[in-house]
This record gives structure tokens, sequence and C-alpha cells, in this order.
């Protein structure tokens, strides 16, 4: 991790990565059943939802200075699935 990319890094953005941690373990199944609805932190989380959080994850950890590089393979990989979804990838 690269200490110098975390100065701008808040605590609330140090939270929410926290919990989207929690929250992808929770609904991971999704990445391999699409068609599931999952249940969990008091939401019902649908495949759409697991590829928002993803995006959003990779968005934190890049602030806080992790190599996001897998992500964006596989964004670029998928990326008409994330487009069919309406979502943009905004990590460098």
């Amino acid at each position: 991790m690269n200490q110098t990319s975390t100065t701008n890094v808040t605590e609330h953005q140090t939270n929410e990565l926290r919990y989207l941690h929690k929250v992808m373990q929770a609904i991971q199944i999704l990445g391999e059943q699409p068609n599931l609805y999952v249940v969990a932190y008091g939401k019902i989380w649908r495949y759409a939802d697991l590829l928002h959080i993803a995006v959003r994850y990779a968005e934190l950890a890049e602030l806080h200075g992790f190599d996001t590089s897998p992500f964006k393979n596989w964004f670029s990989r998928d990326q008409a699935v994330f487009q069919q979804h309406g979502i943009v990838l905004k990590v460098s």
C-alpha cells in the first residue's frame, strides 16, 4: 500500500470501504449465480448491486493506495456487462 496516496482519505471513506468489504463477502455468490437474490444487511441484493458495489469498492481501494489492476482487468474484460447496468469505472 502506498501511504502517500492515502493522505486525502477521509474517515468516512475508510468506514465505507470496510462496510463494502463486508457486503461483498456476503453477496459474492451473485458473481457465480447472477439470477439469485441475497438478503444481507437489511437489504435484498441483486447482481447489478454486486457490480455497483465492486466499482465503488475499487474506487475507494485505489484512494487507499491498493492495487486495483485485477479489478480493472475484470472491468475491461466484462465491460459490456457493466454497461448493460449503466455502470462506469471512475478509477485511474
